[in-house]
């Protein structure tokens, strides 16, 4: 359900970010065309990737964390320890994405063909999973943003947002079965049973919600690698916030480019 979402989303998002008049309204015709699609033509792609990808992504993170504990070690000096995790940590300034680093693991191969990345081209072109999701480390390859789309921050932000909701609920549902009068279910132990339901209720609406957020989050990267300046014609001002956040020395070498190239068509 999760995925049908994330490909459903990609389709709508990649619409406002070249047509956004397309996507006014509620309920309009990109998001219906776009779930209609996640259902019946996608669907086989997003069951693949489903089956495959969390399994990898999990095994890459563990994977991950035995290489840097093991491969590299923490010094005998606690200050030049401290030095370089301030190094690799988030800095002050503006920092562009080619310049955060990229950690590499085993499973780097079979990844390029199953990645989250690959949900989203399929929402927005309608090719297979593992084409998708080749396709997709290949640009960020090139652009150099192994290390923004590898990062987990923002998973990590809205698994923590979600766990929250999750006990909140749950906490709402004991509130209600013990100072309501209202009865749930008619089990022994009222109140353990109120607080689950309540903590489900909670899973299911955050995940879901979480859920559009990070499909939003990976289908404006994927958009911005591929099309950024569509993006700053249909929307000056984002685009100038995003390219001075997320840019990178590669659009100004495109833009410089085009403009090299418009020049020339008018001297022709």
């Amino acid at each position: 359900m999760k995925n049908i979402i994330h490909v459903t989303i990609a389709g709508v998002v990649a619409t406002w970010w070249t047509f956004p008049d397309s996507v006014k309204g509620c309920c309009n015709h990109v998001l219906r065309d776009s779930f209609y699609k996640s259902i019946t033509s996608h669907f086989g792609s997003i069951c693949l990737g489903s089956l495959v990808t969390p399994p990898l992504e999990i095994l890459r993170g563990t994977l991950g964390l035995c290489f840097d504990a093991y491969v590299q070690p923490l010094s005998n000096d606690p200050l030049s320890d401290l030095s370089v995790l301030a190094d690799k940590s988030v800095k002050s300034d503006t920092s562009y994405p080619s310049i955060l680093p990229d950690h590499s693991s085993p499973l780097d191969g079979i990844i390029r063909c199953f990645n989250n990345y690959g949900f989203t081209y399929v929402g927005i072109y309608g090719k297979s999973f593992t084409e998708s999701s080749r396709t997709a480390t290949d640009v960020f390859k090139a652009r150099k943003w192994g290390g923004v789309v590898t990062d987990k921050l923002i998973p990590f932000v809205l698994s923590m947002m979600s766990i929250v909701i999750t006990l909140g609920s749950g906490c709402f549902g004991l509130v209600v079965e013990e100072f309501d009068g209202y009865s749930f279910t008619n089990f022994h132990k009222p109140t353990t049973t109120a607080f689950l339901i309540g903590c489900a209720i909670g899973l299911v609406t955050s995940s879901v919600c979480m859920k559009v957020i990070s499909s939003s989050v990976c289908t404006i990267l994927v958009c911005f690698s591929l099309a950024p300046f569509a993006f700053k014609i249909e929307h000056q001002d984002l685009s100038e916030e995003m390219r001075k956040s997320w840019g990178g020395s590669w659009l100004d070498d495109l833009q410089e480019l085009a403009e090299r190239n418009k020049l020339y068509d008018s001297y022709v």
